[in-house]
């Protein structure tokens, strides 16, 4: 558990530097300028071509990231037991997510690179479009987006969906549907989770959940996910969100710019609103959003601990929370004690030994004190 942890936060941070020099690489060869003109000798609408430039460029860094990519989502995975899933499962999955990628990335990258043209404060209109992007983002993805990688069909057990259902019912949820989802085409590991809105509401369980869980565990974990909704964590990360993108927009625009009259003859790019200046934008915002990772980090934790908290007050399963976090790290092979720098810049949970020890020693019922975030 140990190894896989020290693994893939080496992974973590090289993949930040590996991304990075790519995005370097492509400017400083001229390959981005090449690939503008490609995609400029193609379509000669500006807007077409900044849509195929991107297509280009997506295309171009898949390739370049391939063997980073290949070790930590294919070998490593394997290593260490987390997936059964085979190579050519692996790489269709891939090009599944390139092509989602492109087929969602291209128009917007074309109406980013057009507003940046029109606009001298192009960071602000940046910022004000990504809001529903964000909120199409939230609805779509679970109906047309997840069933393009795996198939979701109702809760088979009706005992445990009786179950979910009244935990739902008494949590303030009314009007899910729950699913289970057969994520063992691509891992070992165990998740569940509510998501959507109005429409896209609905109630997940991946198949490994379901295979390695009592029904206790599955209740206790599915109160945790409650909370989150109950909670309204989504609007509340919805609303971190926009105040994140908007300093990095705002932090973004002059380094932008300036880089761009300091290098852009170098690169063969005239303004940020150059398709080829696309890899110095998204380098500049990767890493304003890295240096920013233990603010995003925290504040995620923040809603974890309390998405735990709201589900020991719903179901007051104290045991079966503990053994749930307990197989969670077991079967993520996931250190259930790193250090405390590596927890507050890249853990979006707390770490699951401390959730075990808060699953045990959290009962304010026993001594008559009210709940703190479920009432009911």
């Amino acid at each position: 558990m140990r190894r896989h942890s020290r693994i893939e936060e080496t992974l973590y941070f090289v993949g930040q530097l590996y991304g990075a020099a790519v995005l370097l690489l492509l400017l400083a060869t001229g390959i981005s300028r090449r690939l503008r003109d490609l995609a400029a000798r193609i379509a000669r609408w500006p807007l077409l071509g900044a849509a195929l430039y991107f297509a280009l460029f997506a295309v171009t860094t898949t390739v370049l990231s391939f063997p980073l990519d290949y070790y930590a989502g294919f070998i490593v995975p394997h290593q260490f037991d987390l997936t059964s899933q085979s190579f050519g499962g692996w790489l269709t999955d891939a090009a599944k997510g390139l092509g989602v990628g492109i087929a969602l990335g291209a128009p917007v990258a074309a109406l980013a690179l057009f507003a940046i043209r029109r606009f001298q404060r192009w960071w602000l209109v940046l910022w004000l479009g990504s809001v529903p992007l964000i909120l199409i983002g939230i609805v779509i993805w679970p109906l047309f987006v997840d069933p393009l990688f795996n198939r979701f069909v109702p809760l088979r057990d009706p005992v445990l969906r009786g179950k979910l259902l009244e935990e739902a019912g008494r949590a303030g949820i009314a009007g899910s549907r729950v699913y289970q989802v057969d994520k063992s085409r691509q891992t070992k590991e165990m998740n569940a989770y509510v998501t959507g809105l109005g429409p896209s509401k609905r109630i997940v369980l991946w198949d490994t959940l379901l295979s390695k869980m009592t029904h206790d565990e599955i209740l206790a974990v599915m109160g945790h996910e409650m909370g989150h909704y109950v909670l309204h964590h989504l609007w509340k990360g919805f609303a971190f969100s926009l105040a994140v993108s908007f300093a990095v927009f705002l932090i973004g625009q002059p380094i932008a710019e300036r880089g761009i009259v300091r290098f852009g003859p170098r690169w063969g790019c005239s303004s940020a609103a150059d398709p080829a200046a696309l890899p110095w934008l998204l380098l500049i915002l990767s890493i304003i959003t890295f240096l920013l990772s233990p603010v995003i980090s925290g504040f995620s934790r923040w809603e974890e601990h309390q998405a735990d908290q709201f589900g020991l007050e719903l179901t007051r399963l104290n045991e079966p929370s503990a053994t749930a976090f307990i197989k969670f790290a077991e079967d993520s092979k996931q250190d259930p004690y790193p250090s405390r720098f590596i927890e507050w810049w890249i853990y979006s949970h707390p770490p699951l030994g401390r959730r075990v020890e808060f699953a045990l020693h959290y009962r304010p019922w026993e001594s008559g004190k009210p709940n703190e975030l479920w009432k009911p």
